[in-house]
C-alpha cells in the first residue's frame, strides 16, 4: 500500500514538472512551445502595371498607388532594372515573381474614354482592368485616365497582347493644336447625317494608308450610311498652309463656313462626327469676331483673345470631350467659333497678343467673360455649382456699361406664358441637373431632388435668395402640383425666359422674345399689365456675370485704356504671361 502511493505521487510530481516546463516555453523537440502564435500563412498579391524605378541584387524599389516602396525579393534580381512598367507578386514583404512589360509605342492620342484610346495609326486599343497612367515630370506621380490628353503626341503607351497597360506622361502638356468639335446647323446635336466640302486650293483625303488628291474647288460628299466604318476617320487635309476647307452641310450666322486646319471626318452608328483641327492662334482668329464685335476697340479685342485663349488651354487640359476626340465644341457650351467670318481687326488683336494668357499662383486662370454687365460682377460660386471660388472671380462693383442698351431692361410674363413655360422647361431641367430642381416634402419639411411629373398653374414665384453682387441664386415656385426650390443662374433664367414676351432694352429698343432670361440681376414684382396679371421682371446686364463684361471692356477701351488696364479691371490679382513664344 505504502509502494503504490509513493508511486503515485512521483506520477503527480511528474505532471507538474511537465506543465511547468511546458507554462515556461520548454516543450518536446519539434513541437512549438506553447504560447507562441503559429506565424499566419500569407496569400500572394499581384500587384499590376506598376512603374519599377530601381534594382539591385537582392531588391526592387517600385511606385504603386501614389507611394514609393521598396520589397526584397526571394531570389536575385538577374538584372537592372530602372524606369519600366511590370506585374509585381508579393507575398508578406517579400516579391516572388515579375514580369516586365517592355513593348511601348508613342502615338498621337485621336479620342479617349473608358471603353479605350484611340491612336493613329493603331486604331482605338483597349485599356486594362489596371490600366494605369504615371506623370514623370514634375514629380513622380499616378494620374486618373483623363489626364491621358487628346491630341498629344508625345504619351508613351505600354502594352500587352494589344491591350493599353499603362500610359507614360513624360513632358508638360504643349498646346499645339487645338481640336473642335462642329455642331449641327443650330448647335442641335454633333451627329451629321451628310458631310459635304471642298478647299480653295487643292486638298487631300486620307483614309488609313490610303489616300486621294482633288483639285480646288472640287466637291466630295458622302452620307453616314456611305461611311465605311471600318476603314476608320477621313482626314482632310489642304495643299497649301492657309488653305480653307468650305463645309457646304453646315450653315452659320456668317452663312457657310469656312475652316483653317484639316477637317476629320468619323464614323460612329449615331451619325458622322467632325473634328476640326487647328493651330490655336488660328483657332482664335474665328473666336474672336464670333464673340465680340470686330467693332470694339482694339484694346478691348485684344483684352478677348487673352481671355479667349487662357479659357482655350484650361479646356484643352480639362479634356471634357476626350470622348468625341476633341478639346471644346464650337458652341456657347466653350466659345462660340466661326460663326461669324474672320476680320482684320480680329486676327491683328490675335496676333499683337500672340501666346499671351492670364496666370494665377503659377496656373492659367479661368477666363470666363460675358456680353454686358448690371453695374456688378458676379462670383463664380454664385453662378455654377461646383465652381471653385477664386480671388479674381469675385464679385465687384463696376460702372463702364451705364451706355450699353443691356445695362437696363425689363419684360412682363403673364402667369399663362409663365405656366407654359414652367411646364415645359422644369422637368427637362430636372432630367440634366435633378440636385439643382427640388421639390417640397411635405412631410419632411424639406426640398428634396424628386422626379417632376406635371407642375400645373403657377401661384406665385419669388426670390428666395441672392449671391454677391445681387445675382439671384434661388427661385421658390409655388405652383398647383406642388413648391419647387430652383437653384443655379442658368435654370432661373430658362424657366423665367420671355419666349412669348417683349423685352424693353434702356435705350427704348423692343427684343421680341428670348430663350433665356437676359441675366440672373433681377427683381420681381407681381401686378396687372393691361388686364393681364402676371409678374414684372426688371433687370440689369446681358450674360452670366463672372469675369470680364465685354462691352465694359469696350467702354474702357474708348476712354484710352489699355488691354492691361481692362484685364486688372476684371480679373485682379492675375498676370500676364505666356504659353508659348
Amino acid at each position: 500500500m505504502k509502494k503504490r502511493i509513493i508511486v503515485l505521487t512521483a506520477v503527480l510530481l511528474f505532471a507538474v514538472l511537465l506543465f511547468f516546463l511546458r507554462e515556461k516555453g520548454i516543450g518536446r523537440e519539434g513541437e512549438a512551445p506553447s504560447g507562441t502564435p503559429t506565424p499566419a500563412v500569407t496569400e500572394p498579391r499581384e500587384l499590376k502595371n506598376v512603374w519599377i524605378m530601381a534594382s539591385s541584387e537582392e531588391s526592387i524599389t517600385f511606385f504603386y498607388e501614389g507611394k514609393e516602396q521598396t520589397f526584397s525579393t526571394k531570389g536575385k534580381v538577374q538584372e537592372a532594372l530602372s524606369e519600366c512598367v511590370g506585374d509585381l507578386t508579393v507575398q508578406g514583404d517579400k516579391i516572388t515573381a515579375l514580369v516586365i512589360k517592355p513593348d511601348k509605342i508613342t502615338a498621337k492620342v485621336l479620342q479617349a474614354d473608358e471603353n479605350g484610346i484611340e491612336l493613329a495609326g493603331y486604331g482605338v486599343l483597349p485599356l486594362a482592368e489596371s490600366f494605369r497612367v504615371y506623370r514623370l515630370y514634375g514629380g513622380l506621380a499616378e494620374e486618373p485616365t483623363g489626364k491621358v490628353l487628346v491630341g498629344s503626341e508625345e504619351t508613351e503607351f505600354i502594352l500587352e497582347n494589344g491591350t493599353l497597360c499603362a500610359a507614360l506622361l513624360t513632358k508638360a502638356p504643349e498646346l499645339k493644336k487645338i481640336r473642335v468639335l462642329l455642331g449641327t446647323d443650330g448647335y442641335r446635336g454633333y451627329y451629321h447625317e451628310t458631310v459635304e466640302f471642298t478647299a480653295d486650293c487643292g486638298f487631300t483625303v486620307e483614309t488609313g494608308e490610303e489616300k486621294k488628291h482633288f483639285g480646288a474647288g472640287e466637291r466630295c460628299s458622302l452620307s453616314e450610311k456611305e461611311f465605311d466604318m471600318e476603314a476608320g476617320r477621313k482626314v482632310v487635309t489642304p495643299d497649301k498652309a492657309d488653305g480653307k476647307i468650305t463645309v457646304y452641310s453646315i450653315t452659320r450666322a456668317g452663312g457657310i463656313p469656312s475652316y483653317r486646319g484639316t477637317l476629320e471626318i468619323e464614323a460612329r452608328e449615331e451619325g458622322l462626327l467632325l473634328v476640326n483641327e487647328v493651330t490655336m492662334e488660328e483657332y482664335l482668329y474665328a473666336v474672336l469676331p464670333s464673340e465680340m464685335p470686330s467693332s470694339f476697340g482694339a484694346e478691348a479685342l485684344k483684352a478677348q483673345a487673352i481671355c479667349a485663349r487662357s479659357y482655350a488651354y484650361t479646356e484643352f487640359l480639362a479634356n471634357r470631350y476626350a470622348a468625341y476626340g476633341a478639346h471644346v465644341d464650337d458652341s456657347t457650351a466653350c466659345q462660340v467659333y466661326n460663326n461669324t467670318p474672320e476680320t482684320e481687326e480680329a486676327i491683328l488683336a490675335v496676333k499683337e497678343t500672340h501666346g499671351q494668357v492670364l496666370f494665377y499662383e503659377g496656373e492659367v486662370a479661368q477666363c470666363y467673360y460675358y456680353s454686358t454687365s448690371s453695374g456688378h460682377t458676379a462670383a463664380a460660386e454664385d453662378v455654377w455649382e461646383n465652381a471653385e471660388a477664386v480671388p479674381y472671380l469675385q464679385a465687384k462693383e463696376t460702372g463702364y456699361d451705364t451706355e450699353s442698351p443691356w445695362y437696363r431692361w425689363q419684360t412682363f410674363l403673364s402667369l399663362e406664358d409663365l405656366s407654359e413655360r414652367v411646364e415645359a422647361t422644369l422637368k427637362e431641367r430636372y432630367r440634366t441637373v435633378p440636385e439643382q430642381i427640388l421639390t417640397y416634402d411635405g412631410t419632411t419639411g424639406d426640398y428634396i431632388s424628386k422626379t417632376i411629373e406635371s407642375v400645373g398653374e403657377i401661384k406665385s414665384i419669388r426670390v428666395q435668395e441672392k449671391g454677391k453682387g445681387e445675382i439671384v441664386t434661388k427661385l421658390l415656385l409655388v405652383a398647383e402640383k406642388g413648391v419647387f426650390l430652383i437653384k443655379n443662374e442658368y435654370n432661373i433664367r430658362s424657366v423665367l425666359a420671355p419666349v412669348n414676351a417683349t423685352i424693353y432694352r434702356e435705350n427704348g429698343e423692343k427684343v421680341e422674345g428670348a430663350a433665356l432670361l437676359p441675366s440672373g440681376f433681377i427683381t420681381l414684382q407681381k401686378g396687372t399689365y393691361r388686364g393681364v396679371t402676371g409678374y414684372l421682371v426688371a433687370g440689369g446686364g446681358y450674360g452670366h456675370g463672372v469675369g470680364m463684361s465685354q462691352c465694359g471692356a469696350d467702354a474702357m477701351a474708348r476712354q484710352g485704356k489699355t488691354c492691361e488696364d481692362i484685364i486688372g479691371e476684371y480679373y485682379p490679382g492675375t498676370e500676364l504671361g505666356f504659353i508659348y513664344d
